[in-house]
């Protein structure tokens, strides 16, 4: 009988493993083809308010959000939930899928106002990532992804990563180490081998001597 249990156990174990071993792009599409289902079973009104015919597209994705987050680390892992970014990322995979039903669902003058909201919260959110702090240069790495090591007045680590040309690179050599720098970097999201996830990293955009 203990053999049995921990058979079941053991098997209940990979299952879940198995449940979770789906990419974020993959959950994005499950939750697209599903809110596109449910777009064209709930048959919202084009006539409807704006407010109502955004709720109910909400309540389509919640829905399908909670069905699936479990299937994938990156979203079962989430301590908040975004949804609006998910959103964003659940349309996109939308105007390939079901583009036509979604486009029949608001008028001209609507899809107009989501353009132009889209385009003011692009750049908040430019604004929001134009980040800055006053480090101390440590060292320099050449791997795949080429980085520096920082740290700052409470000697704290900050390494921030070079993934294209950026304004003041010219300043990153040995001479400059223990030399003070402003850098200005944003936060993106890359996945992680190791943790089976993605990670918020540092990405250097500017970099200024002191």
């Amino acid at each position: 009988m203990k053999k049995i249990t921990i058979t079941l156990v053991a098997i209940l174990g990979l299952n879940l493993i198995y449940a979770q071993n789906k990419s974020k792009e993959e959950v994005l599409e499950l939750m697209a083809e599903d809110t596109c289902e449910c777009i064209s079973k709930k048959k919202i009104n084009p006539n409807d308010s704006m407010d109502d015919k955004q709720m109910a597209l909400g309540l389509c994705l919640i829905s399908s959000y909670n069905e699936h987050k479990s299937k994938s680390r990156y979203f079962s892992k989430q301590k908040s939930t975004n949804f609006e970014k998910i959103g964003e990322e659940v349309g996109m995979v939308m105007a390939t899928i079901c583009v036509d039903d979604f486009m029949s669902i608001f008028s001209t003058e609507e899809l107009i106002d989501i353009v132009d909201d889209d385009d003011d919260m692009s750049y908040e959110d430019e604004e929001a990532s134009n980040l800055s702090i006053e480090v101390e240069l440590v060292s320099m790495n050449n791997d795949a992804i080429s980085y520096i090591q920082t740290k700052d007045d409470f000697d704290k680590n900050h390494i921030f990563l070079i993934t294209q040309e950026f304004e003041g690179y010219e300043l990153l050599k040995k001479s400059s180490f223990g030399k003070s720098f402003i850098v200005s970097f944003r936060e993106a999201e890359f996945f992680d081998l190791s943790e089976k996830q993605y990670i918020i990293k540092k990405v250097i955009t500017k970099i200024e001597e002191l």
